[in-house]
């Protein structure tokens, strides 16, 4: 396959993953549904090598204030997405065992196509939320740990697979939802109100279906970042201000804080369109394009003002006798217009032999990133910064798998291949809202490919016993690593070849009852953008510093689980256990260290280590009832138990025993759903985080704070009521109480929905 990207319409597919071989059917993943069959419910046990949970469509309608896809796993065991306000581009996945800046220890497919992004592991580079839309989802599942070999590395947090519907005959639906989120912190106090519409039109004719969706989103978040210093001894000089606000930091230090940055306004459209055509009744082609075009602005707010009552950004300046340098309060402006595409053939025998081949390309087609970089004056008169163009950046992966099912056995074999590439140019701007281009800045390329080889075979050795037994092969590759700023510097290719096994025991001596056992092996090569990419960020203070010497990370990792099932529910607990070697993570230090050398004007910079040794233990727990004490209850509950700590750290000794970042110890969530009669609906659901720590020296430790993870307990009610054939209004809150929380960010405050929705 070819390293440079094809231009506007390079053909892909249905089921391609990126590091990650061919993804289950959705029809495998997708059927954890509770179904009641005489007086037990239907086995879950059986049909995977792993745990997986399900919520579908009527689920998320009842329950979840959804004007995303990210929103709609909100109360699905031990997952959490930060998705900081409505919309956020940033959302990454977390789970038990990973944590939320982690976006390439996951995978997220839609109808099999990959939706995340695997050019980085960072919050720069979440799953591609924009390709789906809350309302074309049929169902959402999450395969928990890297126990099937049909997955990479990348799996080993999981794989989250999204469901979306074909018609069978015509159908049209449309949507419009309104939100409302109340904000104060600090010096800002502010009501921010969104929108977000879909509509779409499907049908099947003979042979040939189709769906057309427009998905439009337009909101404004709260600032997510502040403007900070930490408190000094007095000095002279400086403009002499008024405004700002003293606090107390994350690391119980005092601390100014003089303005809020990164509030974002951004419209985003997506726009898709699928068609299938059946060639026979077990042959079948699908094709799939997606757009995603954004017009975004980063705003910031000062809270300082001189002695004419003018707003002050930077510069040097005075506030209660003190002399501080301002820290970078820089807008921002983006736009971008990216291309998904997917093609799919298959055969759909459900005989001895099935086949499938998927095609997949992801491509940046247009992708600009505008920033000031200010040192004196008003950044938005004073318009001088940086421009990064992405333009070219993506990937393209293909498939090959077939399955074969002699008696008592399904045996899947498979080849994989996928390219990575970044293309990343920083150039000089008199303009950054303009994103006018003049001298050249800086330059970050290169590519990653992987290739791999699979097979798993599921025997159903007698009607109570099944073993699934795997192995992937993957061979990995990095070319072409080159950045440039000051000097222009290559790095040498690199290349690993790995094998990981996997195993899986199930047990069901009676159909009230599962048991399962299983362990499997992992490696997480890194990304392009961790091998290669160096860039400056936040108005120049921020270095983001590239190693083209990071190690894959190996996975370790065990699960036993005990399922019992009654007439109208289940309860689920699974013990899990994880040892990571050379985990991969991100953090952020100030410059002048072995980790950060002091490049231009930064004063602080993120760049990824291996740490040697970090081992994860802890239980899941799950329950979910029908028509519990009364006729209409449903409930969904589950509780997650984790402890992450770091066992070894060569580059830093004084790590160890320390906390791993970003997952939290314990995780608790429940919702209830009442359906009064068949047109209303009403429900409550409440989530619960425990503590957790940003750092990995674990210094946060103020936790109700800014930069800090704090402890939160929200509460979320919605209604729906049918007031009309085929028209639905619903009407909820999410943080009812208005809990003040913080994931290093301020989490949204009270949020208000409002929906109107026509189904055809």
């Amino acid at each position: 396959m070819t390293n440079n990207k094809k231009g506007l319409l390079v053909i892909t597919i249905a089921t391609v993953f990126s590091q990650q071989a061919w993804a289950v059917d959705t029809e495998e993943l997708n059927i954890d549904q509770v179904e009641v069959r005489g007086s037990v419910i239907d086995s879950r046990i059986m049909k995977h090598p792993a745990t997986v949970e399900t919520y579908d469509r009527q689920q998320i309608q009842d329950s979840v204030n959804a004007a995303t896809p990210a929103q709609t796993m909100k109360y699905m065991p031990s997952i959490q997405v930060r998705e900081r306000f409505v919309g956020d581009r940033n959302g990454i996945i977390a789970n038990r065992t990973i944590g939320a800046i982690s976006s390439a220890q996951s995978l997220l497919y839609a109808d099999g196509v990959l939706l995340s992004n695997l050019l980085g592991n960072s919050y720069s580079y979440p799953p591609r939320w924009g390709m789906a839309s809350p309302e074309e989802i049929e169902s959402i599942s999450m395969m928990y740990g890297p126990f099937s070999s049909l997955y990479a590395g990348n799996s080993f947090g999981g794989v989250i697979s999204i469901h979306t519907r074909m018609p069978e005959k015509f159908e049209a639906h449309a949507n419009v939802q309104s939100f409302m989120q109340n904000f104060k912190l600090y010096g800002t106090d502010v009501t921010n109100v969104g929108n977000h519409e879909s509509a779409s039109v499907g049908n099947k004719i003979n042979d040939f279906g189709f769906w057309l969706g427009v998905d439009r989103l337009d909101n404004k978040g709260q600032p997510v970042d502040f403007a900070v210093s930490d408190a000094k001894a007095a000095s002279a000089g400086g403009t002499l201000v008024t405004g700002a606000y003293q606090d107390i930091s994350e690391k119980n230090k005092s601390r100014i804080i003089f303005g809020a940055t990164n509030i974002d306004k951004s419209e985003q459209i997506n726009t898709k369109f699928k068609v299938t055509y059946d060639f026979t009744h077990e042959i079948k082609a699908s094709y799939t394009i997606g757009l995603w075009d954004i017009d975004g602005k980063t705003d910031v707010q000062t809270y300082l003002k001189d002695a004419n009552d003018n707003p002050i950004y930077s510069g040097d300046v005075s506030f209660n006798g003190v002399k501080y340098t301002l820290p970078a309060m820089s807008p921002a402006k983006s736009e971008a217009l990216h291309i998904m595409q997917a093609l799919d053939l298959k055969s759909n025998t459900k005989g001895f032999f099935d086949w499938q081949f998927t095609l997949s390309d992801y491509d940046y087609q247009k992708d600009l990133n505008g920033s000031s970089r200010i040192s004196t004056g008003n950044p938005y008169v004073n318009r001088a910064g940086t421009v990064t163009d992405l333009r070219g950046t993506g990937w393209t992966v293909f498939d090959a798998r077939g399955t074969l099912r002699p008696q008592n056995h399904t045996l899947d074999f498979g080849y994989h291949i996928d390219d990575y590439q970044l293309r990343s140019t920083t150039t000089n701007t008199n303009d950054w809202a303009a994103l006018s281009k003049t001298t050249f800045s800086a330059l970050s390329q290169g590519n990653t490919q992987t290739q791999a080889v699979y097979v798993q075979d599921k025997w159903q050795f007698n009607p109570q016993w099944s073993l699934t037994l795997g192995a992937r092969q993957e061979f990995w590759q990095a070319t072409e690593g080159l950045n440039q700023s000051a000097n222009l510097v290559n790095y040498p290719n690199q290349s690993a070849n790995k094998l990981s096994p996997k195993i899986s025991l199930n047990f069901e001596p009676q159909p009230a009852w599962g048991f399962r056992a299983a362990f499997g092996q992992a490696f997480r090569f890194p990304t392009v953008t961790e091998l290669y990419q160096q860039v400056t960020t936040t108005g120049g203070n921020t270095l983001a510093v590239n190693n083209p010497n990071l190690k894959p990370e190996e996975v370790l990792s065990a699960e036993l689980t005990a399922e019992r099932r009654f007439a109208n529910g289940l309860v689920r607990l699974s013990g899990f256990n994880e040892h990571r070697y050379d985990a991969l993570l991100s953090q952020t230090q100030t410059v002048n260290t072995a980790s950060c050398p002091i490049i231009g004007n930064a004063t602080q910079c993120t760049f990824t280590q291996n740490v040697d040794h970090i081992r994860t233990y802890g239980l899941e727990a799950a329950t979910e009832w029908q028509n519990v004490l009364i006729s209409g209850l449903d409930i969904h509950a589950n509780a997650t138990w984790a402890d992450a700590k770091v066992l070894q750290d060569a580059a830093a000794p004084t790590y160890v025993g320390k906390n791993a970042p970003r997952i939290p110890k314990q995780l608790y969530k429940a919702v209830a759903n009442y359906h009064v009669n068949n047109d209303l609906t009403l429900s409550v659901g409440a989530r619960y985080s425990g503590r957790q720590y940003v750092n990995l020296d674990n210094s946060d430790v103020n936790p109700d704070t800014y930069k800090a993870a704090s402890q939160f307990f929200l509460m979320d009610v919605k209604a729906n009521y049918k007031f009309a054939d085929r028209w639905m209004a619903s009407v909820g809150v999410d943080n009812l109480t208005n809990y003040k929380a913080y994931v290093s960010h301020p989490l949204p405050q009270r949020t208000f929905y409002a929906q109107i929705k026509f189904d055809y």
